[in-house]
C-alpha cells in the first residue's frame, strides 16, 4: 500500500507543472508557440496546452477569433517529453475568415476569465 500512494503523489507531483511554453511574434496578428510537455502528459497533453495558451494569447490581443496556420509535434524518446508547436494567425471580427475561426473563448470555456487570469498554463490536466 506505501508504494500505491507514493506513485500516487508523484504522479499529482508531476502534474503540477508539467509544461513550460513560449510565444515568438511572427507579424502583428500572427504568433507561434512552443510547448515542452513531460512524459505524464502525453502528446494531446502538450496540444491541448499549447491550444489554451492559443486561446489566451488571442484575448490578451483583444480578439477572439483565430486559426491555426502551422504546427508540428514531436516526442524525444530519450528524455521522454512531448513537444508542440503551433502557428496562430488572429482574425479580426467581422472579416471573412471569422466564420470559419475558432473562438478564443469557446476553446477555453465558461470559466475563459479565470484562464486569462491565472495566465499561462504549466499543467496539462
Amino acid at each position: 500500500m506505501g508504494k500505491k500512494l507514493i506513485l500516487s503523489l508523484a504522479a499529482v507531483v508531476g502534474l503540477a507543472a508539467c509544461a513550460q511554453s513560449n510565444i515568438q511574434p511572427m507579424s502583428k496578428d500572427t504568433f507561434k508557440i512552443s510547448t515542452v510537455a513531460a512524459p505524464v502528459c502525453g502528446p494531446s497533453g502538450a496540444r491541448n496546452v499549447a491550444l489554451k495558451i492559443a486561446a489566451i494569447e488571442v484575448i490578451r490581443r483583444g480578439g477572439d477569433k483565430f486559426v491555426l496556420t502551422g504546427g508540428a509535434s514531436q516526442t524525444d524518446l530519450w528524455r521522454g517529453t512531448h513537444n508542440q508547436s503551433m502557428v496562430v494567425k488572429v482574425i479580426p471580427e467581422g472579416s471573412s475568415e471569422a466564420r470559419n475561426a475558432l473562438s478564443a473563448r469557446n476553446q477555453l470555456g465558461d470559466n475563459w476569465e479565470e484562464f486569462i487570469a491565472k495566465g499561462t498554463p504549466t499543467t496539462c490536466e
